[in-house]
């Protein structure tokens, strides 16, 4: 190289470096990076470098209606389940836990809790809240992942910078966003990962968005968190433990702490989605994430009726449906036929389903959701915590139950998560009831009130009817709320929580 040439080089990335270098109130030195501004500018932008692009771009008063419309949906909704976690064994170990492990701290509200604690102590607890009776929302694109585990990421750091309803809602959107595009990309269980995975690439993003870093060190964090953000899928597979609900949570609190990494400087790799694709089986050709800001996948988000794995939704309808025919009958029934998807059967009907040890295996098992909501009429949180499914007369319906694939719902819905249950009584009588878009999906979308009751449900044992419903009124206000911490104040618990 030139002498000329190299001292002009120099002179760049020094001056690209001091432009960078911005202090803030909240003591983050951005600086320059591998990354950095300069020569990188003149090669192809990486795809971490876009996914940076991709949230800087996002602004409220670009958002379409239904988008602003859905991001409310899914933050009560959120809200909601994660209040219907509190006191329960595993968000009590969690509370405790974080305060040995991250401080006391009293930046972040703990959900339903008294006390506060740190930023990373606060999602990491709030997460494990939001996802623990498996009552969150859902997006289907390769696979199922529930992009609300993302939003106390998102509600714990614009509580400690004094952000606004309006940026809390442009993370939302932008974590969302960029999660389920990666969703839409590539299969992370194909390759024995679990899909919360794509979560490392909205985490950084959030966090990004909201302590306003330079595109250059979002783009940092986006490489550290997405190369450590890889979930085994045993997490969901056979007997589940807890750890199901804290998954998402601890991939959190990491990418969290990357972007705090990148916000000082410190360097990631590029490529960590294109080395998924092209070195483990099986390889996806053209690989490629859509980052076309206009189709925004937040409309489509799916919500639940039953606190039970997502493509159980049908079964648990379904059951429930008949359950109100067969009254007295339930004795004379001789088999359970069950039709769906090959891929649901693989994932809820395999063999430890059908005797599950564990809570976590019960709420991800065809055979016992169903043979709950026959007899019961409906599936619900309570049965669970009170292991309702271990009970005889359910087990004695478990072991009559078969299934198979569904060839005419998958003619009719290639990509569904219907169901068609068929009960022969031994009088040789059959009743059916088929499914074939659950309640709460996209495309037959939860109501309102349906909505609104779910929240209250959860919500008023902790904080009261009224607290609730202010709750409520500051979700539908979000645009107009100058300071989150309104909001998350409204979300503290008064220290008389019970086991649930």
């Amino acid at each position: 190289m030139k002498r000329r040439d190299f001292l002009r080089r120099t002179a760049a990335g020094i001056s690209a470096s001091l432009l960078l270098a911005n202090v803030r109130s909240d003591g983050y030195r951005f600086v320059g990076s591998a990354l950095a501004a300069g020569e990188g500018d003149r090669q192809k932008a990486t795809l971490e470098q876009k996914f940076a692009e991709f949230a800087l771009s996002i602004k409220y008063e670009a958002l379409p209606a239904d988008v602003i419309a859905a991001a409310k949906r899914v933050l009560l909704d959120t809200l909601g389940c994660a209040f219907g976690s509190v006191g329960s064994e595993p968000a009590n170990i969690a509370e405790r836990t974080v305060r040995k492990t991250f401080g006391e701290g009293n930046t972040a509200t703990v959900i339903g809790y008294p006390r506060p604690a740190t930023v990373e102590g606060a999602l990491f607890v709030n997460g494990l809240l939001v996802r623990s009776l498996d009552l969150n929302d859902t997006y289907i694109g390769t696979e199922p992942l529930h992009p609300s585990e993302l939003l106390p990421t998102a509600i714990a750091l614009c509580e400690e910078n004094g952000r606004n309803g309006r940026d809390l809602m442009e993370a939302m959107v932008a974590g969302y966003e960029a999660s389920m595009r990666v969703n839409d990309a590539i299969s992370f269980i194909e390759r024995g990962f679990h899909p919360l995975c794509a979560a490392a690439y909205g985490i950084p993003l959030i966090a990004g968005k909201i302590w306003g870093l330079p595109r250059e060190a979002i783009a940092n964090a986006v490489g550290i968190s997405g190369a450590r953000g890889f979930t085994s899928f045993v997490v969901n597979s056979g007997a589940i433990s807890m750890m199901k609900a804290m998954g998402l949570a601890a991939t959190a609190a990491d990418g969290v702490f990357a972007t705090r990494l990148a916000a000082q400087g410190f360097t990631g790799p590029s490529g960590t989605l294109e080395w998924l694709a092209s070195k483990m089986k099986p390889i996806k050709e053209g690989f490629a994430v859509d980052l076309e800001l206009a189709r925004y996948r937040l409309p489509r988000v799916a919500f639940k009726r039953f606190p039970i794995q997502i493509e159980l939704q049908a079964v648990a309808e379904g059951g429930a449906a008949l359950s109100a025919k067969i009254r007295d009958r339930v004795q004379d029934i001789q088999a359970i036929t069950v039709e769906t998807y090959p891929g649901i059967i693989e994932r809820v009907a395999d063999p430890p389903k059908f005797k599950p040890q564990t809570r976590g295996t019960a709420d991800h098992s065809l055979p016992v959701c169903l043979a709950m909501a026959l007899l019961d009429g409906d599936v619900t949180a309570s049965q669970f915590e009170k292991d309702r499914w271990r009970a005889r007369d359910v087990m004695a319906l478990v072991e009559k139950t078969s299934v198979k694939t569904g060839e005419a719902l998958m003619a009719k819905f290639p990509k569904g998560r219907g169901a068609s249950i068929e009960l022969v009584f031994t009088d040789g009588q059959a009743l059916r009831e088929t499914v074939e878009v659950p309640e709460g999906d996209a495309e037959r979308p939860l109501s309102r009130s349906s909505l609104e009751r779910k929240f209250m449900n959860f919500a008023v044992p902790v904080v009261g009817k009224a607290g609730a419903e202010r709750v409520m009124s500051l979700v539908d206000g979000l645009e107009e709320l100058k300071d989150v911490r309104e909001l998350t104040q409204a979300l503290r618990g008064s220290g008389k929580q019970t086991p649930m």
